[in-house]
């Protein structure tokens, strides 16, 4: 049996000169690989890193894993490890002892030796009302937000680059308010919530002098001067998590009230598990306008309907009835899994079911004889069947919302930007009459224009690489 590992400051000060020098290649590498990893988590600067401490078990478990840390399950699990370990604030105190059972219980749950996740995915906890004291750096937490933005595909609200490393220096890019300060205290909003990380967001010096201290509705009237498509702004907007809506009107509590549950589910995807909530949610503090959001939702469809469909929007009449044959058919249910595909795979989007290509409601009560009657029957088939084809985590990464328009149900799929490629796997019971067959190979699609498009071959290697580089 090895000895127990120890990492306290006379157990390092008995090592010989001979275990320094056999060991310090390698203890060297682990921490190459560790800023390595940090990168591919979107944290380029030694500002933004959220605990130093908990580099060192990082690197200790790349200086043993070798190779096996390319594998990218193994490269997941050290994710939400790491994740985990940030939002669940776990390395803020005494951390020898937690190094100590870091290493072992990581390599443990990575070689599948043991069943058991490491104590820190286990013992990790994130406090939705937290993300109100989130005001500075000093806070770990503050700086994982910050990242995890960025590496959802945060693009700079003047120029629309996507924040990368290279832009990340090259434009500044630092935690900035969304409404100003100045505009806040003017428009009387408590300044507890104007500091918080859900009101900041990543953007470039140049653009946050351009914002200045002017209402969201007049800064974001002037940026879109510099875009052909308005629906472009709206989408960089969107991959900050923020509902352009809610900046074109100047609604504070509503802007918040989104942003503070798009950034709960981010955390929620980085650690794997559920935050901490109070049984209404009273934890955000805008939750007494939920009734109002659902009654906006109806507007933010109407005027999704009058926009038309683009690389952002795409309308379906049913999600699996044939209007002409009055049957099931998955056909039209596959070509809803295409379009989720495309949009995970490229900018994200919104898939609206119910809706006939020239924007007539057609309502998804027609594939009610289908699916128990019912919208919540709905609702489990189309959660179910994206689970089969694109996997139960992308399921989960989706959302789905409501509204009634003509006295039709029709029903609006949120779609986020992929973290890593999404592939579709046909079933018996959606897939397309030809040479797609249940079991067939996984297909990948993306979204071009208003078109989904199948990539194979050296088309899709090259997309992916550029797509998700790390």
């Amino acid at each position: 049996n090895p000895p127990a590992v120890s990492c306290k400051r006379r157990d390092i000060l008995r090592l010989t000169h001979e275990e320094y020098n056999n060991y310090a290649d390698s203890a060297s590498s682990g921490l190459i690989r560790a800023v390595e990893f940090l990168h591919g988590e979107y944290i380029f600067s030694s500002k933004d890193v959220p605990y130093y401490t908990q580099i060192v078990p990082l690197s200790a478990i790349f200086s043993v894993l070798g190779r096996e840390a390319e594998n990218h399950i193994t490269q997941q699990k050290l994710r939400r490890w790491y994740w985990c370990g940030v939002f669940g604030e776990m390395y803020g105190g005494t951390t020898e002892t937690r190094f100590a059972f870091d290493l072992p219980e990581c390599i443990g749950w990575i070689n599948e030796d043991v069943d058991d996740e490491p104590r820190t995915v286990q013992d990790a906890q994130f406090q939705a009302e937290r993300l109100l004291s989130l005001r500075t750096r000093n806070s770990a937490a503050y700086k994982g937000i910050h990242a995890l933005q960025m590496k959802n595909g945060a693009q700079d609200f003047k120029d629309g680059r996507k924040i990368e490393a290279h832009t990340y220096f090259d434009k500044n890019i630092d935690i900035h308010h969304i409404f100003p300060k100045k505009w806040c205290i003017d428009n009387q909003i408590e300044i507890r919530y104007v500091n918080c990380i859900v009101n900041k967001t990543p953007i470039s010096s140049r653009t946050n002098r351009e914002i200045g201290r002017r209402a969201p509705s007049d800064y974001i009237q002037r940026m879109q001067n510099s875009f052909v498509d308005s629906h472009e702004l709206d989408e960089i907007l969107r991959s900050h998590s923020i509902e352009p809506w809610t900046l074109y009107q100047d609604d504070f509590s509503r802007f918040f009230y989104y942003r503070f549950e798009e950034i709960l589910k981010n955390i929620e995807r980085a650690m794997g598990k559920q935050a901490n909530r109070s049984p209404d949610q009273n934890d955000n503090p805008f939750a007494d306008k939920i009734a109002l959001v659902q009654k906006d939702y109806e507007a933010v469809v109407r005027e999704l309907i009058a926009s038309g469909e683009d690389k952002y929007a795409e309308f379906k009449s049913t999600g699996r009835k044939n209007l002409h044959t009055y049957q099931k058919d998955p056909v039209i249910e596959w070509s809803i899994i295409k379009s989720i595909a495309a949009f995970m795979n490229t900018d994200g989007g919104r898939l609206l079911i119910g809706i006939a290509d020239n924007g007539d409601p057609v309502g998804i009560e027609e594939d009610y004889p289908f699916t128990n009657q019912t919208r919540d029957g709905w609702e489990q088939w189309l959660t179910n069947l994206i689970g089969k084809t694109l996997g139960r985590v992308e399921a989960t990464e989706t959302s789905i919302g409501y509204c009634n328009i003509n006295d039709k149900t029709l029903a609006c799929v949120e779609v986020i930007p992929a973290q890593n490629p999404v592939f579709a796997t046909p079933i018996k019971s959606a897939h397309p009459k030809g040479r797609h067959v249940q079991g067939a190979k996984e297909i990948f699609y993306v979204r071009t224009g208003n078109v989904t498009q199948e990539l194979t071959g050296n088309d899709a290697l090259n997309y992916q690489k550029n797509r998700w580089p790390n």
